[in-house]
């Protein structure tokens, strides 16, 4: 079986709301919320998949795969688990001490 994680990152926000409706239609199996804080990459999209859960979380029940592209993993986990997401993704190299994995 295959599942679809369709990634919400380049959507336009006055475009948000259709979009999840179309993806929802389309039977999108989980919404790809794609988290990066600047430091860890270049971008910053943290205030921007905020919102986008915010939404998420009141018009749907399509489940959150949240990937964290940051150099504070714990920051960002506590941030995003508000939205119940059922997938976080983070990096390795981002955790500073292993043993907390």
């Amino acid at each position: 079986m295959v599942e679809i994680s369709t990634s919400i990152l380049s959507v336009e926000k006055e475009k948000i709301i259709k979009t999840i409706y179309n993806l929802e239609t389309a039977k999108t199996d989980y919404f790809h919320i794609d988290v990066m804080d600047g430091v860890f990459v270049e971008n910053d999209t943290t205030e921007k998949m905020v919102e986008y859960c915010d939404y998420l979380s009141n018009i749907t029940n399509i489940p959150l795969d949240v990937h964290l592209m940051v150099a504070d993993p714990q920051k960002y986990i506590d941030m995003f688990l508000p939205y119940n997401p059922n997938i976080i993704t983070i990096h390795y190299e981002a955790i500073k001490d292993k043993s907390e994995l």
